[in-house]
């Protein structure tokens, strides 16, 4: 009787250590800082290993930013405005050009560079895209889809005419917490694909793409920086990015 009690319990807590995320923790590593941008929401960071430049857009203002650092996190000319309001940013092809999926009607637009700047802008189609029209969308590199995050689910395109995937449904039942309502991103690290902040415990969870199960946790170990509400959230160059709305920096942890 005791050894079949004995064994019970190695079971069940083989069980919970099986179930359980491993926790690691990242800490602030690197800043983007940019003069006389304030307030609004910070939609993505693209990181350009060709020039070794960062690029990040800013929506939401009166104005509408195209911001690129140098390695370091210095801005490297001043803020360019840009014609439409960006829901999303990526680097596309061997970093001639980025593009971006435009809030509301706007569609599909490609800013062209000349020597990592930007040369012209073009829009390749209208569509609707982002199913809640805010927030910001995270590229799927490896699908070659734009994801967004909203009440539980990641809704999928395919960049032409913004067609729509079958969407994904994540598992966030067992997390007691405040959760980013509108913003993601993609890592493209396998299993830990998704991530989603929590605000609540000031923390990312990282989702398997396959499975929409929690694979791992990211504490984050900086009580001053910021806590997202909605979007303000990215990743590049291994860097989890987070935005300060206030201050117009984003904090790069790692």
């Amino acid at each position: 009787m005791k050894n079949s009690i004995f064994f019970s319990c190695i079971f069940i807590l083989s069980g919970i250590t099986a179930n359980a995320q491993p926790v690691e923790q990242i800490r602030p590593s690197m800043k983007l800082t940019s003069e006389g941008i304030r307030g609004g929401m910070g939609v993505s960071v693209v990181w350009n290993p060709p020039l070794n430049r960062y690029y990040a857009a800013v929506s939401g203002t009166g104005e509408k930013w195209l911001i690129i650092y140098n390695q370091q996190g210095k801005p490297i000319k001043k803020p360019y405005s840009l014609p439409f309001d960006p829901g999303s940013l990526w680097l596309e092809g061997s970093g001639k050009s980025l593009k971006s999926y435009a809030s509301g009607m706007e569609g599909l637009y490609v800013i062209h560079l000349r020597e990592g700047l930007p040369a012209y802008f073009e829009n390749i189609f209208y569509s609707l895209h982002n199913p809640v029209a805010i927030g910001n969308g995270a590229w799927a590199s490896h699908r070659r889809e734009m994801w967004y995050y909203h009440d539980k689910t990641i809704f999928r395109y395919k960049t032409k005419h913004a067609h729509h995937r079958p969407s994904l449904n994540l598992n966030i039942d067992d997390f007691e917490n405040e959760l980013n309502s509108m913003g993601l991103i993609y890592t493209g690290i396998k299993n830990r694909e998704i991530g989603i902040y929590d605000r609540g415990q000031h923390r990312i969870l990282l989702y398997s793409a396959k499975t929409g199960r929690c694979r791992s946790i990211l504490q984050i170990m900086d009580e001053t920086g910021p806590k997202p509400i909605c979007g303000d959230i990215s990743y590049a160059n291994g860097y989890y990015w987070l935005y300060d709305r206030e201050t117009g920096i984003w904090h790069g942890y790692r």
